[in-house]
């Protein structure tokens, strides 16, 4: 019955508006910016653009709507849950549209050549740190409050225009692992397209072009050999319980 009632809902949803996916060169862009400017909510946005897009996040996973009545501190990703090891990063993400139950994803960052996710949250992490210590959320603008989609929509559109979104880095990270070779079955369990109902999840992002590797997706008891330069640590684990 639920399926029933979801797929009536999306037959007789509105026509999609595709957006234009972003490119690296994008997160370059908006990383010069943070540069030039020095300016802590730059550096914010820059690296919630890269966490968007090597983790195929969609952007309310990581900043608030902007109406109050529907800001959730349960979707809010938690400073004590960042951890850095081995040369990777990662946090764990309480919620995404795919995990009804609040099971929770654990997100894991590995190196890139372009606006590394890695050292963007290391730098990030020292500033944010110095300014609000202890405070819960991860991602705190300078004020102390948490991003919305307005302060973010702010940032994002003084390089872009229209033909870009909230999606756009999303689509971008789902294009850059494509180019890599990834079938679209794993490029959907990164974006979190409905992951198995029994526990919650672990996935790494995808290596820099050019090194090599050797792992395999496990997803839902199956194994899928995915191709050379990509790297993935996808496992379930015992289901999380919100309290």
């Amino acid at each position: 019955m639920q399926a029933t009632i979801a797929g009536a809902k999306k037959i007789r949803a509105d026509p999609v508006k595709h957006k234009l996916p972003l490119r690296p060169s994008h997160l370059h862009a908006f990383w010069c910016v943070a540069l030039r400017t020095g300016t802590y909510d730059d550096l914010l946005f820059a690296v919630l653009l890269s966490c968007c897009f090597y983790a195929c996040h969609r952007s309310g996973e990581l900043v608030w709507k902007n109406q109050k009545e529907l800001q959730d501190w349960r979707k809010v990703v938690k400073r004590a849950s960042l951890h850095f090891s081995d040369g990777r990063a990662g946090y764990r993400l309480p919620y995404h549209k795919a995990d009804r139950f609040y099971r929770g994803t654990d997100i894991l960052f590995t190196r890139q050549d372009v606006a590394d996710p890695v050292t963007l949250l290391q730098e990030y992490t020292t500033r944010r740190d110095a300014r609000h210590g202890g405070k819960t959320a991860l991602f705190l603008c300078e004020d102390g409050t948490i991003p919305t989609r307005s302060w973010f929509d702010g940032k994002f559109f003084t390089l872009l225009d229209r033909q870009f979104g909230g999606h756009s880095a999303r689509a971008g990270g789902a294009t850059f692992y494509a180019s890599l070779g990834l079938t679209e079955d794993i490029i959907q369990a990164l974006g979190r397209h409905g992951l198995p109902r029994h526990g919650r999840t672990t996935f790494g992002a995808i290596l820099p072009f050019g090194q090599s590797c050797n792992w395999l997706l496990c997803v839902s008891g199956s194994i899928l050999d995915f191709w050379l330069l990509a790297y993935i640590f996808y496992t379930t684990t015992i289901p999380h319980t919100q309290h």
